[in-house]
């Protein structure tokens, strides 16, 4: 089949210096640098010289620089990459939401065709804690799913060891070629193949624990977009917590109840959070067991279970959530959603299967990934 052919305004890198993005380097001067442009079709001649880049914003790009993005840059030249399609520059941020919605979509396609870079390590104390968090960001985690439909090749690339170095002891049989030796698996490969193997669960819930960065919460109705509707209906007529707990549940529907949902454990649980419209019911306790379990209603209408495993001598929970059956009509209910709006909902189920689960035993090879670490002070 022919590719559908598309163009990108990409960063042209060829006469870039790297060192000019570094947020020391900027701050000094005090000059924005320039950032040379180049519009770009899909697919390339040379399909070597372009990729995608998948990074962690940090800080105020355009006037503090990137660390993220001068790594980037760096190894793109070491590759002979010259365009690099960045979404702050590829994608119109001004375009009505509708449109907007279609342009994302369409550039998040490119992370599974062409290669990608991958940047999220951070400054600050620690190195495994913040890119456990930061790799459960909402729009990172939806990028690193599409990574698994590519193709061709990953390639992450750290600058404080956060990613490329390999952390405890993982005995899993890795899908990725060349990381099955025990104890040597890049961090950033074990967090990828874990995230292949959940849903936006994790995500929505960390980021209404607080736990998980997410500057604008309303996003979510482009990056789970066949849910787009009832996430703006539902940003739009509850409070931040429940609207962010209606995701999550909305989300598990289509999630297998017996696969574990935490791809890591977090700070306190569900029941701690104070909604408007959601309750917490405590419910007996199982002989002998660890987990509390606590039925959730919304508007008095049971739509929702959470269990809570919290090891009093650890200070994370283990938990799981379990949507009820009818929670999708209660929801729609609730928001004043009509009949009709309900009915073209349920007819787009096996889209929004697809948009949740990932199919592990696809028929598309596993990416080959990479890890390179970068020597900023060598700029």
């Amino acid at each position: 089949m022919t590719e559908t052919a598309s163009k990108w305004l990409a960063l042209d890198v060829k006469y870039l210096h790297e060192k000019e993005l570094l947020p020391g380097v900027i701050a000094k001067h005090g000059v924005r640098p320039y950032l040379p442009t180049q519009m770009v079709k899909i697919p390339f001649d040379n399909a070597n010289e372009v990729a995608v880049v998948s990074w962690r914003w940090d800080g105020d790009t355009h006037f503090q620089g990137s660390r993220n993005i001068a790594s980037v840059i760096h190894c793109a030249k070491q590759r002979g990459i010259r365009y690099l399609f960045i979404d702050i520059i590829s994608i119109d941020q001004t375009l009505p939401t509708s449109d907007l919605i279609e342009q994302i979509a369409a550039f998040s396609a490119l992370y599974t065709k062409i290669t990608v870079l991958a940047a999220y390590d951070t400054e600050g104390p620690g190195s495994i804690a913040p890119l456990k968090f930061t790799v459960l960001r909402p729009w990172i985690l939806n990028e690193m799913r599409l990574f698994r439909q590519n193709p061709g090749r990953i390639v992450y690339v750290g600058y404080r060891n956060q990613g490329t170095k390999a952390r405890g002891f993982d005995a899993s049989q890795s899908i990725i070629a060349g990381w099955n030796e025990k104890n040597k698996r890049p961090y950033f490969v074990t967090l990828l193949e874990r995230i292949w193997q959940s849903s936006f669960i994790d995500s929505v819930i960390g980021v209404l624990l607080g736990d998980v960065g997410m500057s604008f919460v309303s996003d979510f109705k482009y990056i789970i977009h066949a849910y787009s509707h009832i996430c703006s209906v539902a940003y739009e007529r509850m409070e931040e917590d429940d609207y962010l707990l209606t995701i999550a549940i909305l989300c598990r529907i289509h999630s297998d109840v017996g696969m574990p949902t935490g791809l890591d454990t977090f700070s306190r649980g569900l029941q701690n959070i104070y909604y408007s419209r959601y309750s917490f019911t405590k419910l007996p306790e199982k002989s002998g067991g660890t987990w509390t379990y606590y039925e959730i209603s919304l508007d008095g209408t049971p739509v929702a279970l959470w269990n809570d495993n919290h090891y009093h001598y650890e200070d994370n929970d283990f938990y799981e959530l379990i949507a009820l059956g009818d929670s999708e009509r209660v929801i729609f209910a609730a928001l004043g959603l009509t009949e009709l709006e309900y009915e073209n909902f349920v007819a787009t189920e096996e889209a929004r299967r697809a948009c949740l689960l990932l199919d592990n035993g696809m028929e598309i090879p596993v990416p080959d990934v990479e890890v390179v670490e970068v020597d900023l002070s060598s700029f």
